[in-house]
């Protein structure tokens, strides 16, 4: 991603123009850039900087860590689907409501109830209580 692309989207998260923003909105400007770390290594890069960060900062500890940033690049959506199809079994391509919040919430690195709301909304569930998992991955990743 180009460095003006990374100015443009720390813009957005610049809400107030100090040109700095707030260590909690860190792991949400990686993510916006590309990468998908998990909460502890966001803690873990994020250990011993300021709580105001400079997209000078963040360049410098994005590029210290770029090898661990690398790795958690976001899936493809196939290897979510496979997730999915675990609780698929009469692979019909859906899940119930019930699984997605079992999955989101119970499994690997945990999301709040807030969250998954958050996540579920706008969701189309069919008649029968079905999500269209393939969709649903989509459009959570284009977010």
């Amino acid at each position: 991603m180009s460095e003006k692309t990374q100015k443009d989207i720390f813009t957005l998260f610049d809400r107030q123009a100090k040109g700095k923003i707030s260590k909690s909105q860190f792991a949400d400007y990686l993510r916006a850039i590309g990468y998908n770390p998990t909460n502890a290594l966001v803690e873990q890069i994020g250990q011993g900087a300021p709580n105001e960060l400079s997209l000078e900062t963040i360049g410098s500890l994005v590029e210290e860590n770029r090898d661990a940033l690398e790795k958690t690049t976001q899936g493809k959506v196939e290897d979510f689907i496979k997730a999915f199809q675990v609780f698929d079994k009469e692979n019909t391509g859906k899940v119930s409501v019930g699984d997605i919040r079992y999955m989101l919430t119970g499994l690997g690195e945990r999301l709040s109830d807030e969250e998954v709301d958050e996540l579920l909304k706008g969701v189309e569930v069919d008649a029968d209580g079905g999500v269209d998992y393939r969709k649903f991955i989509e459009d959570v990743l284009r977010q």
